[in-house]
């Protein structure tokens, strides 16, 4: 039997996810208040909803949101009612935390039902003046607890996908972060890695053969390179893609270059320090300029792709119907 701890990726888990966290919470402690599964708060590019299984069966539930300066916040943890008392609430605890630390958190603030304060303080939680963004409310106590510091915050890097790397970037996944911007692989990927993480990886890096695309569309895979972003912790992701002896990609390609950074590690000058370096390696290979596209209401990617030397050179309409914004940077 084994535990998995991930964003609700269908129909029937986001049901199970919003069930759980009704009749656990909100029926049991606020019956006279009306739980909201279209609340603001589940939205928020920081806040991660995370379903917790068993052998495939929804169990608990709890939300990571992330509140800066290496700190997080657990929300509404859950345990369904027919499954409580069989340790689970630890699992989930203890698995939450783990995520907790691949995101570079150090310190974790949650708003503890007062029935349930026994239970965290045995997991470490104590009371105390912890940052939250939420006020505090008359039924529950702030608690919070720090976690170990496992990695070492440095200059970003761009590494080669790995074995030893790969599970910051499963749990990257599991949080619902895509690598794909023009469409959600994540859960796609995690079952990957799940079932063979090393042909995973030989597929992700490999430089010949088919690729299929968010869409679905098959399409032959162009040379280039792979590689993740890192400080310390797993930051994103970025890639080269080119026609050998030329400067031009075909249709089915954006541009040549594309990249996502995890939400966590935004704002931080990530994306513009990872393309600038990756363009030392597109003139390794031969090539003289460079095409990127980003979305015509994505400013920060503009800002980023400006920053690097970027050129406007017009509009693109995509296969999928969407208009991109073009930028040239001369190499």
């Amino acid at each position: 039997m084994s535990y998995e701890l991930a964003r609700p990726a269908t129909a029937a888990e986001w049901t199970a996810y919003h069930d759980i966290r009704r009749i656990a919470i909100f029926e049991r402690y606020f019956p006279g208040q009306t739980y909201d599964p279209e609340d603001a708060d589940e939205f928020n590019e920081l806040n991660f909803p995370h379903l917790l299984c068993r052998d495939e069966d929804a169990i608990g539930t709890l939300r990571i949101d992330f509140l800066g300066d290496a700190r997080a916040a657990f929300r509404l943890i859950a345990i369904r009612p027919d499954r409580q008392r069989e340790g689970h609430g630890t699992v989930l605890l203890q698995l939450a935390e783990q995520r907790a630390v691949r995101f570079g958190c150090r310190e974790i603030v949650l708003n503890a039902i007062k029935p349930a304060l026994g239970f965290y303080r045995n997991h470490g939680y104590e009371p105390g003046p912890w940052f939250d963004v939420e006020p505090e409310q008359a039924h529950s106590l702030r608690v919070g607890k720090r976690l170990p510091n496992q990695a070492t915050t440095r200059s970003l890097a761009l590494v080669a996908p790995s074995p030893e790397r790969l599970p910051g970037y499963a749990a990257a996944l599991a949080a619902g972060w895509s690598p794909d911007t023009s469409g959600d692989v994540s859960a796609t990927q995690l079952a990957a890695i799940r079932l063979d993480p090393a042909a995973f990886l030989a597929e992700l890096t490999r430089q010949d053969g088919m690729f299929t695309q968010a869409s679905g569309r098959q399409v032959p895979r162009l040379p280039g390179a792979v590689l993740w972003l890192d400080d310390g912790d797993f930051c994103g992701a970025i890639n080269l893609r080119y026609v050998s002896g030329s400067d031009d990609v075909p249709d089915y390609v954006s541009g040549h270059i594309g990249y996502s950074v995890v939400p966590w590690k935004r704002r931080r000058g990530y994306a513009t320090r990872a393309l600038a370096l990756i363009l030392p390696i597109a003139r390794q290979v031969g090539l003289r300029r460079l095409e990127i596209t980003c979305d015509e209401d994505n400013e920060p990617s503009r800002r980023v792709i400006l920053a690097n030397g970027g050129i406007s050179i017009g509009m693109r309409q995509q296969r999928e119907g969407k208009a991109k914004l073009v930028f040239r940077i001369d190499l």
